[in-house]
């Protein structure tokens, strides 16, 4: 069902603190003109239960009385609102100080400013008066990134491992887990590294694109795509297909693409096929592949031309290879749908991430927790759900990452009502009015061994 669900916010969002810290000052001067009636309501009260015979006195004074306690009932939560908006205030600060920070350089006047900004707000956050400590706490905060994907992975793997082999062999699943986590952290924070440098959003590498051709296997005319379920089944074409581009005719005479990117077809090292492990872990570390470089080709052959809008689609392998012709530039991207991915690197501010993961799949638990503040425009949104809750032998398929299963999680996300999901409607609504979808799906092919800059890191 749908309340399966969990769906969070992502990508940049601009808070104004200013405005926080003036809504704060606005309730903390609520909350003293709602004691200015107070301390009148009191007064009544002590009057009329001065009068003498007065029949109905003690039940108003009763009344004023309880008026008076609710009165300062709200100005005490006027009060704890007002202190919650200035800790809001500081914390979005000490983010853009932190950013600002990371950025600045190393003994110049704008570091050590930031530095002691640092320090007063984490000394009003939680009493840490150096910028070290208050940028660790803010680590701690959860701010950069939510969630432990890996908690209902290693949960099933540990219950799985315990009904297959007895007792003894649950810690073997929960550390078989556990490792294959530890195992991605120096990977992760490597990649992290390379996505992060300048040279992430560099052109392609030539020998890269050497190394791939693409060929069309059939051209027909579809319906507009429909929805996420709609589009995970897109993602399943006719055998041997690796890329999909569809080019939508708008009624204003423009064009908009949608291209669909497959995951890995091979866990060969080396060969013909470009969507294998060797793509798999070039992409992974934050370089370029075989893989990314068929998608570069599908579009060029399919006749994109870099000013269209280009909304990608992907799963797995696909979704590392799509994140990377967002991050490049060479196409504008618009919006990204990625099912499984084994990573959620930052996004350009200007594309629209939806990312879908299962907590129980282990592909996707290699991303880590996502961080959402880099994880494109503000428009985008993390779904995750639990796919298959029962352990069991069958989990050694890792069923929770089949695109089946994610297809099934679209469908749920389709029939959500939550306002983030039906965002999305604006694009499904405005493709719908295409005056005709063609669409092309092409096959790929590793045509020579390439170089270092083809092949995957260790």
């Amino acid at each position: 069902m749908a309340d399966d669900l969990d769906i969070r916010s992502s990508g940049a969002a601009a808070i104004d603190t200013s405005s926080l810290r003036s809504a704060a000052n606005a309730g903390r001067a609520l909350a003293n003109r709602l004691r200015c009636m107070d301390a009148p309501l009191d007064l009544a009260a002590g009057f009329i239960a001065s009068v003498p015979g007065l029949r109905a006195a003690r039940d108003v004074q009763h009344e004023l009385a309880r008026e008076a306690r609710r009165v300062e009932g709200l100005a005490e939560d006027c009060e704890r609102l007002s202190v919650a908006l200035d800790q809001s205030a500081d914390l979005y600060e000490l983010i853009e100080v932190h950013a600002a920070w990371y950025l600045s350089q190393h003994g110049d006047a704008e570091r050590t400013a930031l530095e002691a900004r640092a320090g007063v707000l984490g000394t009003r956050l939680w009493g840490v008066s150096g910028s070290d400590a208050a940028f660790e706490m803010l680590l701690r905060t959860g701010a950069f990134g939510d969630g432990d994907s890996g908690g209902a992975l290693r949960m099933q793997a540990a219950l799985g491992a315990g009904l297959v082999g007895g007792a003894w062999a649950a810690p073997l699943g929960f550390a078989l887990v556990a490792g294959l986590q530890l195992a991605a952290a120096g990977a992760r924070s490597t990649r992290v590294n390379a996505v992060r440098a300048p040279t992430a959003s560099a052109s392609p590498s030539p020998a890269v694109r050497r190394e791939v051709t693409v060929t069309p296997l059939r051209r027909m005319v579809a319906a507009p795509v429909a929805g996420f379920a709609d589009a995970g089944k897109r993602l399943s074409g006719p055998e041997g297909a690796r890329v999909r581009v569809e080019r939508y005719t708008m009624p204003s005479g423009g064009r908009e693409w949608v291209v669909y990117v497959t995951g890995t077809q091979s866990v060969a090292l080396d060969g013909p096929e470009p969507f294998d492990m060797r793509s798999n872990l070039a992409l992974y570390s934050g370089q370029d592949a075989a893989a990314s470089a068929a998608v570069r080709a599908a579009l060029a052959d399919a006749g994109v031309s870099p000013r269209e809008p280009v909304h990608a689609v992907a799963h797995s392998q696909g979704a590392m290879a799509a994140e990377l012709l967002a991050r490049e530039g060479e196409y504008d991207v618009r919006t990204l749908v990625t099912f499984g991915a084994p990573t959620t690197d930052p996004l350009p501010a200007d594309v629209t991430a939806v990312t879908i993961r299962h907590t129980d799949d282990p592909v996707a638990a290699l991303a880590g927790s996502v961080r959402t503040a880099e994880r494109g425009a503000q428009g985008g949104f993390i779904v995750e759900r639990m796919a298959d809750p029962l352990p069991g032998l069958h989990d050694i398929t890792m069923p929770a990452h089949a695109l089946t299963a994610y297809v099934e999680t679209g469908a749920l996300l389709d029939a959500s009502a939550d306002p983030r999901a039906r965002g999305i409607d604006t694009l499904w609504n405005r493709l719908g009015t295409a005056e005709s979808v063609q669409v092309t799906e092409y096959s790929a092919r590793r045509v020579s061994r390439g170089d270092a800059g083809a092949g995957g890191a260790g």
